[in-house]
């Protein structure tokens, strides 16, 4: 549960590079392989930073190489969440939770982009305020029952099919139920593949062996939340997964999932 007094959101925001709405989606794909963005927000132009919607990585995914042409403003999305800088932090991460919207812009007067608002800086503002819930046990939070997962041997248009339907960034890569790597939509988006979907090829197209990250970031049972906040904050990841000494997959723990543990949620 949320004990003493959060800081304001503005305190702790995210400040990805923005898009103008006539870039095109080959320049946003650009940034977010640069840069590892999930989200670009996107603006009507650079003096007045008036908001006009949310670019997320998975959208440029969903384009095929023919149909790259395509402008940010046909790609861009409304937020299920917009939010005030001067909204409470804690009441923000409430709002995206309820809304399982990791990423909200934050929004001032006369629509001006102030920043964008994520999981990653609430996990940010645990650490720093060294909240108690850090001290809990990682399996008071980590979900460990219906992991989906793949192998190396998956066609990368199967995990892809995988992301879309359970709404998820990345997949643990799984062996005889140890956990080898991840394939994350970064990776997909790295690799060039463009809608994923498309690049079955037959029986011969990639496969996830192709285009996973190893080794996947992974701590041990008994860990405490805290480990997990850490390693998420350091390295930028999404995701950590709870394995066994012989690497079986026990259980994985998100950022969300921190966010839940603080408001009490879980």
């Amino acid at each position: 549960m949320v004990t003493g007094l959060a800081p304001l959101l503005k305190q702790y925001m995210l400040n990805p590079p923005i898009l103008l709405p006539d870039d095109t989606a080959t320049k946003a794909r650009s940034i977010v392989r640069e840069t590892r963005s999930r989200v670009l927000p996107v603006v009507s132009d650079e003096k007045t930073m008036h908001y006009m919607g949310l670019l997320r990585r998975r959208s440029l995914l969903l384009l095929s190489s023919t149909r790259s042409n395509l402008l940010v403003r046909d790609l861009m999305e409304e937020a299920k969440v917009e939010l005030n800088p001067e909204s409470g932090l804690a009441e923000a991460a409430r709002l995206m939770l309820e809304a399982d919207e990791p990423y909200a812009p934050v929004v001032g007067q006369g629509g001006r982009l102030v920043g964008v608002a994520g999981y990653e800086a609430v996990v940010k503002y645990l650490l720093d305020s060294d909240a108690d819930v850090l001290y809990k046990p990682v399996d008071e939070c980590m979900t460990s029952s219906g992991i989906v997962y793949v192998t190396q041997e998956t066609p990368v248009y199967k995990a892809w099919q995988l992301m879309l339907s359970h709404n998820l960034p990345a997949l643990p890569v799984v062996e005889d139920g140890e956990i080898i790597g991840v394939i994350a939509e970064y990776d997909l988006l790295a690799h060039g593949y463009a809608r994923p979907e498309l690049e079955a090829g037959a029986r011969k197209g990639p496969r996830v062996r192709d285009a996973m990250s190893t080794p996947a970031v992974t701590l041990p049972p008994g860990s405490r939340i805290l480990d997990a906040a850490e390693i998420i904050v350091d390295r930028g990841i999404g995701r950590v997964y709870i394995a066994s000494g012989d690497r079986r997959l026990i259980g994985v723990v998100d950022r969300s999932d921190i966010v839940a543990a603080w408001l009490g949620f879980k």
